[in-house]
């Protein structure tokens, strides 16, 4: 059993809207230290890899993301591997409270595509 503490895990309050992260392994359910299910029961947390910035991080999937990336990427999180998703934060009601919450929107390569720049013409057609 593999229980996980405090550790290096990427947190709303570390991100902005657009950063991108890259999955970095297939993730794995491991036991919550810290919260419970109401029967007591640890709840299970899935916990994935990512690069974020150039910095290995932890991030806990949520269901909501969990089911966003098992739509673009499939169910094997092996395949996920060299993936990415880009960040946008959202308040979400949690518990009755409105709390700051990562959503992920997949991207193939984890950078945000942007438009190219039109190409520099030497000549203007007249």
């Amino acid at each position: 059993m593999v229980i996980l503490g405090g550790g290096n895990y990427l947190k709303t309050a570390d991100v902005k809207n657009g950063d991108a992260i890259i999955f970095k392994d297939e993730g794995e359910f491991v036991e919550s230290t810290r919260w419970t299910y109401e029967d007591g029961t640890p709840r299970r947390d899935f916990v994935i890899g990512v690069e974020w910035n150039g910095v290995a991080k932890k991030m806990r999937l949520n269901k909501t993301n969990r089911d966003i990336l098992v739509d673009a990427y499939d169910e094997d999180t092996a395949g996920w591997v060299g993936m990415g998703a880009v960040i946008t934060v959202e308040k979400i009601m949690v518990a009755g409270k409105k709390l700051d919450t990562i959503v992920l929107t997949p991207t193939s390569t984890g950078t945000v595509e942007k438009d190219p720049s039109p190409e520099p013409q030497d000549e203007i057609p007249f």
